[in-house]
């Protein structure tokens, strides 16, 4: 069994192995972020420490560069910066898959100077309500503190590597992280896009429990029955009606709003999917394009 001695140098030299990717991030008048440099010419940070889009500025060490806003999505509370030349070493990603309740986790940030605080991994399944709608499935719970100027900022896992990026905005009052997966796939639509286009069907709904004979041929006890649907919607233009029930999306089944919310964030704006929906006691399949949903 590792002594306290090696467990307290092998987390020191995780936070020093992961320094070089970490940067501070100056657009917000008297306070700092944290940034994590994603590519040689991006770094990935916290919106919500961007209080200035025309007047950003990236440090690492003894360099700064000025940077500008690519793109940002407010329901993760991710915004990339182009900062070409900002001389910091792209962090190296792990798995947060892998994480597991006990594990200890490090939380890095450089408002000014590096700073790290360690704890260990309470749940990797925890979800948090969104202040711009939906939900974000997945955050990793630990009970490492996050002081100011520590968003946008990465975790590490013991051995350096960033399996999520942190936010006050997550956890209020709790610390929560972004899995570096959905991390991942939201940089890469915001270099792609600038944005992240959000799933959209055009439905309101409650759920319900099912008939005993919808049970069988669903194979789930409750469902989703619309109860509004939008004029000119994705869903109004493939034949869903007020009183459907909606049972599944695509590959997934859906019995409740949970259920909703994981499978549209997982389809691509334009495609094609089948919805399930149970109308007078029979299964109907209707094909439907998604929708992007305007902020």
């Amino acid at each position: 069994m590792a002594t306290l001695k090696e467990i307290s140098d092998g987390l020191a030299a995780a936070v020093e192995a992961a320094a070089s990717g970490v940067v501070e991030v100056r657009a917000r008048r008297g306070k700092s972020a944290t940034g994590i440099a994603w590519d040689k010419d991006h770094i990935l940070t916290s919106i919500h420490a961007i209080e200035n889009k025309d007047d950003v500025t990236v440090i690492h060490g003894d360099k700064s560069v000025g940077a500008t806003v690519v793109g940002h999505d407010t329901g993760t509370d991710l915004a990339l910066l182009k900062a070409e030349g900002h001389g910091a070493t792209p962090a190296p990603r792990g798995s947060s898959a892998d994480l597991r309740p006990g594990e200890l986790v490090l939380a890095v940030g450089r408002p000014g100077e590096l700073q790290a605080t360690f704890g260990a991994v309470v749940s990797t399944r925890s979800r948090q309500r969104g202040w711009h709608g939906g939900g974000l499935d997945g955050l990793v719970r630990t009970d490492a503190r996050l002081y100011q100027g520590f968003s946008g900022g990465p975790l590490l896992d013991a051995s350096g590597k960033v399996v999520g990026v942190n936010s006050w905005f997550y956890g209020r009052g709790e610390t929560k992280s972004l899995p570096v997966e959905m991390a991942t796939r939201v940089a890469d639509s915001l270099l792609k896009h600038g944005r992240v286009p959000q799933p959209y069907l055009g439905i309101g709904t409650q759920p319900i429990y099912l008939s005993d004979d919808a049970r069988e041929k669903t194979g789930h006890a409750s469902g989703l029955m619309v109860i509004s649907i939008e004029a000119g919607s994705p869903a109004a233009t493939a034949g869903v009606v007020q009183g459907d029930t909606l049972v599944g999306i695509g590959d997934a089944g859906v019995a409740g709003m949970r259920d909703l919310f994981r499978a549209l964030q997982g389809l691509e704006v334009g495609s094609k999917q089948e919805l399930k929906v149970v109308r007078s006691g029979a299964l109907h399949d209707l094909e439907v394009t998604v929708g992007e949903r305007q902020e």
